[in-house]
C-alpha cells in the first residue's frame, strides 16, 4: 500500500484542489455510451466473463493516471502507487449485493483467475463485506445490468475527502450493428477535472475497440 505525498507548493492544481476541497466542494459525474462491440466479441471468443474483463480494463487505465489514485492520509494529499477494484456482486435469492475487492494485476489472465477464485470463495456469502481484510487504495465499480440509462448519479451525503473514483456499468444493448453500454463515472472535483475524465473515457473507448 505504497504512496507518495503530493507537494502542494509546486502542484499545478493547488488552487483548484483548495477551492474544491473547501468552499466549492463537489463531485461530478458523466455518463457515456461505450461501443463495446469488439470487446464483447473478443470476450466471448476467449471465454472471458465480461464483468471482470471490463473491471480489469478500467483498473488498467485508471492506474496510468495519478489524478484517479489520490487520497487524504494523515492530513496530507497522497497518490497511491496502485489502486485496486472494489466491486459489487448480486445475490438473486435475497435480492441483495455484496462488496468485494481484489488485487489489480496488469495481466488479464491473472486478474480473471483472482476474480474467479474470489467468486468461488465468497460468491455465496451474503454479508455486505464478505472479506475480513480491508484496504484503503481502491476504486469502486458496480453493475446495474437490468436497465440501460443515459444518466446515473450518486448522491453523496458526505463527500469530504472522498476521492476514490466510482463507476456504474449499465445493461448493454444493440444499436444497428453496434453494441453499446452505459458507463457512468463519478469523481471528486478536488482532484479531477472534466479534462481528466474525458481523457479516461476516450482511452477506454479506444481500448474497447483495439482489444
Amino acid at each position: 500500500m505504497g504512496y507518495t505525498e503530493v507537494d502542494l507548493s509546486s502542484w499545478e492544481r493547488k488552487e483548484h484542489f483548495e477551492a474544491f476541497q473547501s468552499i466549492a466542494q463537489c463531485t461530478f459525474s458523466q455518463t457515456v455510451q461505450l461501443d463495446i462491440t469488439a470487446l464483447l466479441k473478443r470476450a466471448k471468443a476467449q471465454g472471458w466473463k465480461f464483468y471482470p474483463t471490463m473491471i480489469h480494463l478500467i483498473a488498467r487505465l485508471l492506474n496510468k493516471h495519478s489524478e484517479f489514485r489520490m487520497a487524504m492520509k494523515g492530513g496530507a494529499l497522497v497518490t497511491w502507487d496502485v489502486i485496486h477494484p472494489s466491486y459489487t456482486i448480486f445475490h438473486e435469492k435475497t435480492e441483495t449485493f455484496s462488496s468485494l475487492w481484489c488485487h489489480h494485476n496488469e495481466d488479464l489472465g491473472h486478474f480473471l483467475k483472482t476474480f474467479s477464485d474470489d467468486m468461488d470463495n465468497y460468491g455465496d456469502n451474503l454479508a455486505y463485506f464478505p472479506k475480513t481484510e480491508f484496504i484503503e487504495n481502491v476504486f469502486f465499480v458496480s453493475a446495474n445490468p437490468w436497465v440501460s440509462f443515459t444518466s446515473f448519479d450518486f448522491n453523496m451525503a458526505n463527500i469530504n475527502n472522498f476521492f476514490a473514483p466510482m463507476f456504474t456499468i449499465g445493461k448493454y444493448y444493440a444499436q444497428g450493428d453496434k453494441t453499446l453500454m452505459p458507463l457512468a463515472v463519478q469523481v471528486h472535483h478536488a482532484v479531477c477535472d472534466g479534462f481528466h475524465v474525458g481523457r479516461l473515457i476516450n482511452e477506454l473507448q479506444m481500448a474497447c475497440m483495439d482489444c
